[in-house]
Order: C-alpha cells, then sequence, then structure tokens
C-alpha cells in the first residue's frame, strides 16, 4: 500500500474509456503503443502521483522529462507558470527576453568554473544530440 496523500482528484467527466481507447488505435500511429493488456487511462496528476480516469491513484515510476524532477502539479511551479504566461507564454532565445538571461546566468553561478555558457534545448534528446 502506498501511503495516505491528503488531496482528492477531481471527478473526470470526459470520454470514456473505451471511448478514448477507440479514439486512439484511429487516429495516433501504432508505434505510439501501450505496454499493457488494458491501459491505464491517466486522467490527473498530483505531486508524485497520478490518478485515472475512475479516481485511482498510482505513484508515478515512469515520469516524463518535465516532472521527474519536481512531480506534478507542484504548486511553486504552477504558481510560477501561471506568473508567466500571464506576461508571456513563449519566445525563442532569436529575441531578448529577460527571462532567458537571468535564468542562465543563476544556472551558469551553480555550475563548476568554467561551464558558464548556456544552451537551452527543448528536450533531453536534443541536448545530449548538441552534446556529442
Amino acid at each position: 500500500a502506498i501511503p495516505d496523500f491528503d488531496f482528492t482528484p477531481n471527478r473526470y467527466t470526459g470520454p470514456s474509456y473505451e471511448k478514448v481507447l477507440s479514439t486512439r488505435d484511429k487516429h495516433l500511429s501504432t508505434c505510439a503503443m501501450t505496454v499493457y493488456r488494458n491501459p491505464v487511462m491517466i486522467v490527473q496528476g498530483k505531486m508524485q502521483y497520478l490518478f485515472d480516469h475512475t479516481g485511482r491513484r498510482y505513484l508515478d515510476l515512469f515520469a516524463g522529462a518535465s516532472t521527474s524532477g519536481m512531480g506534478h502539479c507542484h504548486p511553486r511551479v504552477i504558481a510560477k507558470m501561471k506568473e508567466q504566461i500571464d506576461n508571456l507564454n513563449h519566445t525563442t532565445t532569436v529575441y531578448l527576453n529577460d527571462q532567458h538571461s537571468m535564468f542562465a546566468e543563476e544556472l551558469a553561478d551553480k555550475l563548476p568554473k568554467g561551464l558558464d555558457c548556456i544552451y537551452f534545448t527543448s528536450s533531453g534528446s536534443e541536448a545530449n544530440a548538441l552534446a556529442t
């Protein structure tokens, strides 16, 4: 059993499990396969947990790049995201932006001397390709 967690997921009101599964089979590439006979339908996340369409809770052991270090919907991260999106949703490094520069400086200050040039990428795969 996993420890108690003081959180109640939202009641799922979207399409049925069967509808989602049939739509996925019809419109997603077969290379986007599921690995279970009866795939879990995840509809919400909170910290280190995921919740399926029935409200059942799972410990997320497959965390993706954006959740592996902080979990799902961390309140401080969400607050910062909302603050930023109220000002600017996205801009590339082609333009000057204070957030790019300030984050690069903050990150460089944490790295060993000589590692002070930061290059932002969109994914870990992109970063690995750049590094090779």
